[in-house]
């Protein structure tokens, strides 16, 4: 059977059927069992190696990714199976955490504003005593070097300079 008849077919037998409520990891291996498939199949389809499925059809999640890597496996192989993964992914929070959100929590984009508010207010006197001293010293410098002309230094401080 080539990759493509597998795809087909298998896309064909997950939309014929209602999906199955998964309440364990063991129930995957029975589901995938009863709907013929192998391992190998099973690896080709979700782009896992084999090594990962048999790992969560064993419950071995120490050898397995975690968080969003985990919750990605579970949901994928769930559907392949044409089976509901919610309460799968809800008894495997332990491993998965709390992923919640898409891309736009993750953006620093929200934070921006209050960054900017605390930053703004306690260190702007630092910043421009800094910024004042290095233009006094370029100044400084720009005299004693002569890189100034002399007709546009105040005759006070020309003196200073000599």
């Amino acid at each position: 059977m080539s990759n493509l008849e597998l795809a087909s077919s298998l896309v064909a037998e997950s939309q014929d059927a209602p999906p199955e409520s998964l309440t364990s990891v063991a129930s995957l291996r029975t589901l995938r069992l009863a709907k013929g498939l192998s391992l190998e199949e099973v690896a080709v389809r979700l782009k896992f190696s084999v090594k990962y499925i048999e790992a969560v059809e064993n419950g071995q999640f120490e050898q397995l990714p975690r968080g969003i890597a985990l919750k990605g496996i579970v949901k994928n192989y769930a559907r392949l199976l044409g089976a509901d993964s919610k309460e799968l992914e809800a008894s495997l929070h332990a491993y998965i955490g709390s992923v919640t959100g898409g891309i736009s929590a993750h953006t620093s984009t929200r934070s921006l504003g209050a960054h900017e508010a605390q930053g703004s207010t306690s260190s702007s006197p630092i910043w421009l005593v800094v910024i004042f001293s290095v233009v006094i010293a370029a100044v400084s410098v720009a005299i004693w070097q002569g890189i100034v002309p002399q007709s546009w230094v105040p005759a006070w401080l020309g003196g200073l300079f000599k």
